[in-house]
């Protein structure tokens, strides 16, 4: 057994051997779990005791909204939730980014700005599940007299959102971001990031220098082949996208403030993002490309990963070639 290793699989095969219920119990962790180490303990134990204790607060603290403790844990658990699924899920073609954006932002419009139409008390239903039941529904001064009001109890928010509490604010509250405001643009910015790195690395693969030779070893100029430059003027499309999000998100904020009432985040950010890089990838003659399954990425991805590349045109049996020629040139 290595030092620090609370479990190993020479240690639970030993206690099998032995027989009794505790060689059996260590081989079902070691096969369930794997090897258990006194830092895995510890990460576990710390990891179940800020749950436990965000839980706790949850049910027994007045607005546990504005807790410091809880509403930092909060964020922490969406960031988690966020990165595993941008990191797990992963699109390869703008095709499906537009429909799934699209579907979405006619989605989001609906639950916020239809829905009142729809409702007896014409309540937004996406505020409602957002807050776990909407704001408080009695008068703010009413509240600052008695807090402990039904009426002024309101909902708290889900944890599938962000939530930043206003400072400064009498009325208390916080400023509010679903978590499909960020995971639904976040899968088009990381095909962005996909698609630049893949341009770059071919470009490496084929000129060493982030360019796409020809056959006779020339630059090739033809805008429809892989243009490999990467800088936010020079055919990124990360960099601006970005900037996209966070001008969107602005235009939310904003509209939220002039408007005094929830505003569906999708209904700016789509446009900034979608709309972003459609501009530029036609501006960059590569909007057929990109639009279903980039060349770039599956010769990446062949390149990274193994397996075959589909040439489909002249330019991809040129770029087949590049990339399969072991004396391509390095730099």
């Amino acid at each position: 057994m290595r030092p620090m290793e609370c479990l190993s699989e020479e240690n639970a095969t030993r206690a099998a051997l032995n027989g009794g219920c505790k060689g059996k119990i260590l081989m079902c962790l070691y096969s369930f779990f794997g090897p258990i180490t006194l830092l895995d303990v510890m990460a576990n134990t710390i990891a179940y005791a800020v749950g436990g204790t965000w839980l706790y607060i949850a049910f027994t603290v007045l607005h546990p909204g504005s807790n410091v403790f809880y509403w930092i844990v909060q964020d922490v658990f969406g960031a988690c939730m966020c990165i595993t699924f941008l990191g797990t899920i992963k699109i390869n073609a703008i095709r499906v980014a537009a429909i799934l954006l699209t579907v979405a932002f006619f989605y989001d419009i609906f639950f916020v700005f239809v829905t009142p139409l729809l409702t007896k008390h014409g309540e937004s239903i996406m505020v409602n599940v957002a807050t776990s039941g909407g704001p408080p529904k009695a008068d703010p001064s009413w509240c600052e007299k008695y807090p402990s009001s039904t009426e002024c109890k309101g909902g708290e928010p889900l944890p599938m959102l962000f939530a930043i509490p206003r400072v400064g604010d009498y009325q208390g509250g916080a400023s509010m971001l679903g978590l499909g405001d960020i995971v639904l643009p976040g899968l088009l910015l990381s095909f962005a990031s996909r698609f630049d790195e893949a341009k770059r690395l071919m470009g490496l693969v084929s000129g060493g220098a982030g360019r796409v030779r020809n056959g006779a070893g020339g630059v090739s100029s033809n805008k429809s082949s892989w243009n490999i430059c990467c800088g936010c003027g020079q055919g990124g499309y990360f960099g601006p996208v970005v900037v996209a999000y966070a001008v969107g998100l602005a235009m939310a904020n904003a509209a939220v403030y002039l408007m005094q009432m929830g505003q569906p985040a999708l209904l700016y950010l789509v446009p900034c993002c979608l709309g972003t890089f459609v501009f530029m990838a036609r501006r960059n003659g590569e909007l057929n490309d990109i639009w279903d399954n980039p060349r770039a990425i599956r010769a990446a991805d062949a390149l990274l990963f193994g397996g075959r590349i589909e040439a489909e045109d002249e330019d991809d049996v040129r770029a087949s070639s590049l990339l399969m020629n072991e004396g391509a040139e390095m730099t």
